[in-house]
Order: structure tokens, then sequence, then C-alpha cells
């Protein structure tokens, strides 16, 4: 590398030897800006770094192709991110000393037009430093957060790994004797129901199906296959609309509108009762951000088979916000104020294994989910 501004041999010796000579001045100026006193405790550390700038500028001075500022620009970098000093702190604290030093050569009898010379390339060398050290410490700052986001990840990951072992043992646990409680119950329902007691029983039995419905987020969510996984090839367009028939009620008494063309004949190949599962927790949740809208409500689906069988659910309800939107598949993260997190977290799991793929866009507008499968055989 060479100087942007050319010194002949005796315009650098004599720069040289302005800056030996302006040494103590130079460190003086410092400390009187920073406001250093003498009993500072940083004052030893402040005295320490301007010696190193001085010393690498007449290096630089001597030989611009000197790889010196790069290396100790590196140390000073490493230094800052370790004192956990910010990137302005370090960048205002580089520039000070530029400052500093072009006051100091001011002050020398040099005749102007050689200092304009001494300042133009005493600004090279600048320029030189706050690129390396800001580089170094850019990238050392990167390798922090980058070890750190690891960290945290793997953290999660285990966390994660530890509560589907969990809830596998407690889903187990409690699905034997809660359907026990429930065959019981339609026992006791069909001898002793009455039309005083019916309201009681519906809400009885619609609390056990939700229970249920829960318990079987909870074993998906911990990737444990159930005993009904038997995959085999279905027609995918007859199961959307036989969700979209079972959740007809409920459109009705939100007053939401379906939109859809004729769905083709697609075939798919997997689980059904878990593909239903997905369409059932993508579109309940469209019925539950609905039910929140003013105005027309309205559920958009679409099918289509390409090089891949695409389905898309939309709906106009509120827009998913930004800073949940890239976890919205994580267990435990959700939108509704008690909700538990796990439907969607479930639907990626199920999608996933059918070697599928689903994501989602939210606007102001519109929220849609886009969910791609192989084609069946």
């Amino acid at each position: 590398m060479k100087l942007k501004h050319e010194l002949n041999d005796d315009e650098r010796e004599t720069l040289i030897e302005l800056f030996h000579s302006y040494h103590d001045t130079i460190l003086s100026e410092w400390l009187k800006v920073a406001c250093i006193s003498e009993d500072d405790p940083f004052r030893h550390e402040i005295m320490i770094n301007g010696g190193h700038t001085i010393r690498l500028i007449v290096a630089y001075i001597e030989d611009p192709e000197t790889q010196l500022v790069q290396q100790l620009t590196k140390k000073i970098a490493h230094e800052r991110v370790k004192a956990k000093v910010g990137i302005g702190e370090f960048i205002s604290n580089i520039n000070l000393g530029r400052s500093i030093i072009y006051r100091v050569l001011e002050m020398t009898e040099a005749p102007k037009e050689a200092q304009l010379k001494y300042l133009l390339v005493v600004n090279d060398f600048f320029d030189l430093y706050m690129y390396h050290a800001l580089t170094e410490y850019t990238r050392v700052k990167d390798s922090i957060i980058k070890n750190k986001s690891r960290f945290i990840q793997e953290m999660h990951s285990d966390r994660l790994s530890i509560l589907g072992q969990v809830a596998a043992s407690f889903a187990h646990e409690f699905r034997n004797p809660l359907t026990s409680i429930k065959g019981f119950i339609q026992m006791i329902e069909s001898q002793t129901k009455t039309e005083e007691t019916s309201a009681y029983f519906d809400i009885i039995n619609h609390e056990m199906e939700s229970l249920q419905e829960k318990i079987t987020q909870f074993l998906y969510l911990s990737k444990m296959k159930g005993l009904d996984d038997q995959s085999e090839t279905f027609s995918l367009d007859r199961i959307i609309k036989e969700m979209l028939d079972f959740l007809y009620p409920r459109f009705l008494d939100e007053n939401i509108n379906v939109h859809h063309d004729p769905f083709p004949q697609v075939k798919v190949y997997g689980v059904e009762g878990q593909i239903k599962q997905v369409l059932l927790n993508i579109l309940n949740n469209a019925v539950e951000e609905l039910s929140e809208v003013e105005g027309d409500r309205n559920v958009y689906v679409s099918l289509v088979e390409e090089e891949s069988t695409q389905l898309t659910i939309s709906n106009n309800g509120s827009m998913i916000p930004e800073h949940l939107l890239e976890d919205i598949f994580e267990p435990f993260i959700s939108t509704k104020q008690l909700g538990t997190g796990l439907g969607l977290s479930v639907c990626k799991q199920i999608v996933e294994k059918h070697k599928g793929t689903i994501n989602v866009r939210s606007s102001e507008t519109e929220t849609s989910f886009y969910l791609t499968f192989p084609k069946g055989d």
C-alpha cells in the first residue's frame, strides 16, 4: 500500500522528528481534551494507548507497507470489545486522536505548506487505522453474537427435547384414565340424561374433547407417533371440503364468508387424520382472529397442483406482529392472550413429517399460510 499523499525523504524525516519532539505535547493534549486528572485510574492506560498511536504513525510514515498498523489495530479492537466499549465511542476516540494531532501539528513552526502536507499524511494514516480497527471490531462482535445465538439455540433445543419427553410421558399417563372417564360419562349420560342435565353433559363432553385434543397436540409435539399413524394415499381436496363442512356452523355463527374455486382432485401420501388436524388448527385460528374483526370477515382457500401440491389458507384478520412472525411456529409462541402456542407448532411438525413445508406471511390486510406437499402416487 502506498501513501495517498507522497513525501520526499527530507519531508518524511522532518515529520518523524516533529512527532518525536512533540510526543509529550500530544499526550498532554490528549489528557486535557479527555479531561483526565492525575489521579484518574485510566490515566496510565490512556498514556500507553496514546504512545502506541504515535509510534504507529511514525512507523506508517517510515513504511506505509508495514503490517504493524493492521496488527496493533486488531489488538486494540479486541481490547475495546473486551472493555465493552461501544462502536460509537470507539470511533469517537479514534477521531479525537486525529483532531489532537492536527492541533499539535498546527502548533509547530513548520511552514503552512508543509503543515498541510503533514496533515494529509496523518489523515491517510487515521483512515487506514479506522478501517482495520472497525473491521476487526465488527468481526469480533459478530463472532460473539453468533456464539451467543448458537448457545441460546442449543439451550432452547435441549429444553424442547426434555419438554417433548415429559409431554409424551404425561400425555400417555393422562390418555388412559381420560378414556375411561369419558366412557363412564357416556354410560351415565345414556342412563340419566334429562332435559335439565343435557346442557351439563354437553359442557362435560366438550371439555373432554378439548382435553383429548391437547393431549394429541402434546404427543405430536414430542414427535412420537400415535397408534393410528398408518400412512396411505388420500384425496387432499376431499378432506379440505370435509373440514370446511365441519366448521360451517362456526363460520355461520361468526358471519365468516369462505371463498374458494372448485378444488382439483389432488392426492397426497401420509396420515389423513394428521393432515385434518393441520387444516383444523389453521382454520380454527382464522375463525378466532376474525371474530374480533369489524366489517367483512373472509377466509380464502386455494388448492393448486403443479410440481408440488400447494395449499393456501388466508384470512383478513389482525396482522401477526412482526416480532412474533419469525418464531410463530415455535412451541409456546402465541398471538392469543390465553393460547398455549402449540397449534401451529404441531402443524409444522406434521407438515414436515409429511416432507412438506409451511410458511406464513402477514400484512395489515391479510394473513396467509402456505402449505406444500409432495404429489401422492
